[in-house]
């Protein structure tokens, strides 16, 4: 709904700039019959414009409709209702114009997180002294050489702001994402505490490894279970990437090889608070491993759950080509569920559209499963949330009432039995569903792929039903509350405001449509700056059109509360969360992990696009660099 208001908001601010601006240039030719006519459908499209934007104000709250309140209706709407009451029209019909230019430009452009209501009243006041000066011009200057500067200036106007737009967003070919943008928080990360090379804030350098893996990135023709054809990238020569099992407490060794002809490649083991130095950012804890080179990461597997891990080099090509996998940390002293599987939905680049599939199976996968069996299914999501494809992000189990036992790693406290519901599932999340198999098949949908998925039954046979859905899980109801380290009502150490808003803007010297936070794009979104030690309390809101899955790398957050309402179910841990349009949560995380960690939009194609930054602690450096001049692209 948040979308509908939004976009039915911004067609009128451009319905109400096409019916003034051209008031403004015939009202002096006009009879007054005419103009009352005009001036009557301009304030229609702009009193439209008002109710649009107290439903946005009513449904979804002060946030997400301040800066039409503070900016478009005095700016714009007030000037038009003066136009309407004056007998001396013609001035306050221009200014009205401009203001409605203005409002069409604020409409359609990224939104900072505060409303620039300085910025935009200065405009306007600077448009109302052009104005004026033209007013008293005009009966010394014929209406050609008026057109024509007023055209002059204008080109002259748009040409100078495409100009600066396009130079001042051009990335750097070589720069250090430690001293990305500004920063918020304690004082200067450079000299507010001692120095420290992330390169030292590592795993056990020492000590024989509970667990080897190797893990060799190449180039591998595969097919998927229907026959089409995909170029991936692998690890070992197969998709998903190999299924790496450990227990809780287990050192873990991996040894990354790179046999890709030209790419860089790194591991990062997403959802696992490993140190900084393992945590596989290109350009930020670490080099791209380069074609032929290896590196080898180490870390203790502390915490216990599902987990995955993939590239975090041109993740948003590498990513989707194939190169990830599953990682699985098992409770040390829990046995192993009888029939425990992960599932990992993916989209393939085939044709012209993502073709959903859970691993390389884009078409139904039957298994024999003997009723009785202690079931877990570990879903894992590796595709791009988007509202377009938004089905793609949800799922359903049917065939049997099932729990969700643990929710990115993290296991639910007394969760209680579900049914016929929609799962929806941010990209990288993860949700352990388990159930005891009955007599009847158990069917695993993805909504974007009707007819597929996975089907359990006793035999290994049968036909799945379409999902009938009555309502969607909410993980902050579900389970049973317990105490939690802190809360809502803690004394916090930091606290930040994440915006994220959409629109025109210039990316990288192009002008294109962008999703960036606090109005910003990478590298000049602030870095967020922590002490070891801190509470930290984050307040993410998505007043953009499209889903946002956020991911802070390094630690895992609570979610104390969504849209306004306190969490009521079991402590809901998170590293990945969704952010619907029109939601906003606050989340909290003790600062325990010092380094330098990024935190971004897990639809990679955001990311790689600007919709990223970072949390800092004081003091941490980095040797590493970014940028097309390095080979280093982390998105």
């Amino acid at each position: 709904m948040f979308v509908t208001i939004d976009i039915v908001s911004a067609v009128l601010s451009a319905l109400a700039f096409l019916v003034w601006m051209p008031l403004a240039f015939l009202v002096e030719r006009l009879s007054r019959r005419t103009v009352h006519w005009w001036l009557t459908a301009g304030l229609a499209s702009l009193a439209a414009k008002s109710v649009a934007t107290v439903m946005l104000l009513v449904t979804f709250g002060w946030r997400f409709a301040a800066d039409q309140v503070l900016i478009e209706i005095p700016f714009v709407l007030l000037p038009a209702v003066i136009a309407c009451l004056r007998s001396d029209r013609v001035m306050v019909v221009r200014l009205t114009a401009a203001a409605s230019l203005l409002g069409f430009f604020h409409a359609f452009t990224v939104k900072a997180e505060t409303p620039n209501v300085f910025g935009y009243g200065a405009m306007l006041f600077l448009a109302f002294l052009i104005l004026r000066a033209w007013a008293i011009a005009s009966p010394r200057v014929s209406r050609v050489v008026r057109m024509s500067a007023f055209v002059l200036a204008a080109v002259a106007l748009a040409a100078s702001g495409f100009a600066y737009g396009s130079f001042t967003s051009r990335w750097p070919e070589r720069h250090t994402m430690a001293a990305a943008g500004p920063s918020h928080g304690h004082g200067d990360r450079r000299t507010a505490a001692p120095s420290v090379d992330l390169t030292t804030l590592h795993g056990p350098r020492t000590g024989i490894p509970d667990r080897t893996f190797t893990l060799t990135a190449a180039e591998t023709a595969i097919k998927l279970t229907s026959g089409a054809p995909v170029a991936a990238w692998t690890f070992n020569a197969q998709v998903p990437g190999p299924e790496l099992r450990v227990k809780q407490g287990d050192l873990v060794e991996v040894t990354l090889v790179n046999r890709l002809p030209k790419e860089g490649v790194t591991l990062h083991w997403h959802g696992l608070d490993v140190p900084n130095a393992e945590d596989g950012v290109a350009g930020l804890t670490q080099d791209a491993v380069r074609p032929g080179g290896t590196h080898i990461y180490r870390f203790r597997a502390d915490r216990a759950g599902t987990y995955w891990y993939h590239t975090h080099q041109a993740s948003s090509t590498a990513v989707v080509r194939g190169l990830f996998g599953a990682i699985v940390v098992e409770r040390a002293e829990q046995a192993r569920e009888e029939f425990d599987t992960v599932v990992m939905s993916h989209a393939w680049p085939v044709g012209d559209e993502p073709r959903p599939a859970f691993g390389a199976a884009d078409t139904l996968t039957r298994k024999a499963v003997q009723p009785g069996t202690a079931v877990r299914l570990r879903l894992v999501n590796t595709g791009n949330n988007t509202v377009s494809d938004a089905e793609a992000t949800t799922f359903a189990l049917t065939g049997t009432p099932y729990r969700v036992a643990a929710i990115d790693g993290g296991e639910v406290r007394e969760p209680g039995e579900l049914r016929n519901l929609r799962l929806s599932l941010a990209t990288g999340g993860r949700y352990d569903l388990t159930f005891t198999m009955p007599n009847g098949p158990v069917y695993l949908a993805d909504l974007a792929a009707p007819g597929k998925g996975l089907l359990l039954s006793p035999d290994g046979t049968g036909t799945p039903e379409t999902p009938v859905l009555s309502g969607d899980f909410d993980p902050a109801q579900y389970g049973r509350p317990a105490p939690t380290p802190f809360d809502a009502s803690s004394r916090f150490d930091r606290q930040f405001t994440i915006v994220a808003s959409d629109g025109v803007g210039f990316v990288d010297g192009s002008l294109d449509l962008i999703q960036a936070f606090n109005g910003r794009l990478y590298p000049d979104v602030p870095m967020q700056m922590v002490r070891k030690g801190d509470l930290v309390k984050m307040t993410l809101i998505n007043r953009s059109r499209d889903n946002h899955p956020m991911h802070l790398h390094g630690h895992h957050a609570l979610v104390m509360s969504a849209n306004g309402r306190a969490v009521t179910g079991s402590p809901w841990w998170i590293d990945t969360l969704d952010l619907p349009p029109g939601t906003w949560f606050e989340i909290g995380f003790r600062a325990d992990n010092p380094g330098l960690w990024m935190d971004h939009c897990h639809n990679l194609d955001h990311a790689a696009a600007g919709m990223l930054m970072h949390l800092g602690y004081e003091g941490v450096t980095t040797p590493f660099e970014s940028g097309s001049a390095t080979g280093n692209m982390p998105e």
